[in-house]
């Protein structure tokens, strides 16, 4: 027996209802960043007059079903009430629903009758007790199993059903809005930076997840950057290699605050089909300007001993129109190239950003800076009741190439008294700055093969 038999009975079995297909739906998508999308699409059906069954297909097999809003325009309906329907057909789920009810079946061998019986279990064996003789079979495969009808439960794909009553024949708009899980979204940057002009390339890619089990066709997408709060109710259940490329011309996104968020919209009509990732430039700058700096954090004064520093390879631009920028960026994975020498482009690291406003710095660790050692040794320690005065003697050394420019992040451990600061740290070479009450920053310049050692002084009076 073959399985091919069991779908041409499938094949010839419609449910009872007007189906609405999902062909030529004004389509429109509202995608989050927390698995969850708004849907709103209308589509339009011829109905009879009377008491009837709309069976709404191809939504996801995770629409939430309590977010759903109908509106029905044209003909003047009543509704009565509104089924989701995600029992799917399936050959397991068939035979399940089958038990104890009359199904044909073909024996086993090279040679198979067709019998009639009642089947009497699924699994881990197909068990069937033949009508006339009462002999039980056990069936080597499920698919000799041949069913009568789907059970009225079940259905080719999840479908809204509405029981409604149309006071006339005639066409009927369907306006609907739902939300669902299984669709999100993502923004994506490629960076690429030109060290000779101290200018980099930023570009934006918005890459749309669609899992929900249902295809998308020709639908207007916007995607909302932001925190949504959603407030998940007990028992809740919903059903159911980046590469550089060179920029192209392409209509560019719309980027506009809404609610309290920032809204992206795709100025064309694209198709996401289930299990698949899609990808849409919303971002194009290169004339951004960036400076590159080491950065190392001191919290700690070990009173023996000295401390080896390590620098973090940092990057940062600003966001502003004078920069060419002054966008809302949405939080996303940064990845960067340069070039060496020759022309050769590398991958040099990422950095993942939350969500940053307009007008904001934007700040990206890259990795540890080879060529830079230092250390941190206490020459003075004084401590006791109401006093400390620490000295700290900080040595760095630029063993590379190319200049540098090192910060060191120097955090006071202490939360009340007078606190006074001194250091040594002399222009043009170090300078220094107040960040907050208790931490201060140095920022040294060094040459290629050049040290330069300094102390820096904090004295607490309670």
């Amino acid at each position: 027996m073959k399985s091919s038999m069991i779908f041409m009975m499938f094949s010839g079995l419609v449910a009872a209802g007007t189906v609405i297909p999902p062909q030529k739906a004004d389509l429109s998508l509202t995608i989050y960043g927390n698995d969850r999308a708004f849907v709103h699409e209308r589509r339009e059906a011829k109905i009879p007059a009377g008491r009837q069954k709309l069976i709404y297909q191809n939504v996801p097999r995770s629409l939430i079903a309590a977010s759903v809003v109908p509106e029905f325009g044209g003909v003047p309906v009543t509704l009565y009430s509104q089924n989701y329907v995600y029992d799917l057909i399936s050959l397991p789920s068939m035979l399940n629903k089958s038990i104890g009810r009359t199904v044909a079946f073909y024996t086993n061998g090279r040679n198979p009758t067709r019998l009639e019986g009642t089947l009497l279990a699924a699994e881990p064996s197909v068990m069937v007790r033949e009508k006339v003789s009462g002999k039980i079979y056990a069936l080597e495969k499920a698919t000799q199993v041949l069913f009568p009808k789907i059970p009225p439960t079940m259905i080719t794909r999840p479908s809204l059903v509405w029981n409604i009553d149309a006071a006339k024949a005639g066409k009927l708009q369907i306006d609907l809005k739902y939300l669902s899980q299984g669709l999100s979204w993502k923004s994506d940057y490629v960076l690429n930076l030109h060290p000779q002009r101290k200018k980099l390339d930023l570009t934006g890619w918005i890459t749309v997840k669609n899992d929900s089990g249902v295809r998308y066709p020709n639908a207007r997408i916007t995607c909302l950057a932001g925190e949504v709060h959603l407030a998940r109710e007990e028992n809740e259940e919903s059903f159911g290699a980046t590469r550089m490329l060179k920029a192209m011309p392409t209509p560019s996104v719309k980027e506009e605050s809404f609610a309290g968020y920032h809204i992206y919209k795709i100025p064309f009509r694209e198709t996401i089909a289930d299990k698949e990732q899609k990808q849409i430039r919303f971002l194009y700058r290169d004339n951004v300007t960036y400076e590159r700096y080491g950065k190392a954090v001191i919290a700690s004064f070990p009173r023996e001993g000295e401390t080896k520093l390590r620098f973090v390879n940092t990057l940062r631009f600003a966001d502003t129109k004078k920069n060419d920028l002054g966008i809302p960026l949405p939080a996303g994975m940064i990845r960067m190239y340069s070039a060496d020498s020759n022309g050769s482009t590398h991958f040099i690291g990422e950095s993942r950003i939350g969500n940053i406003p307009a007008d904001e710095n934007v700040t990206l660790k890259i990795g540890l800076l080879f060529d830079v050692t230092g250390e941190i040794r206490v020459v003075k320690y004084v401590a006791r009741k109401g006093y400390r005065n620490v000295i700290s003697r900080y040595t760095l050394h630029n063993r590379g190439d190319e200049a540098l420019t090192l910060k060191l992040e120097e955090r006071i451990p202490t939360y009340g008294g007078t606190i006074h600061l001194r250091s040594t740290c002399t222009a043009p070479v170090c300078t220094s700055r107040k960040l907050t009450a208790f931490i201060r920053e140095f920022t040294v310049h060094l040459a290629p093969r050049q040290s330069y050692s300094f102390d820096s002084e904090f004295e607490v009076i309670r």
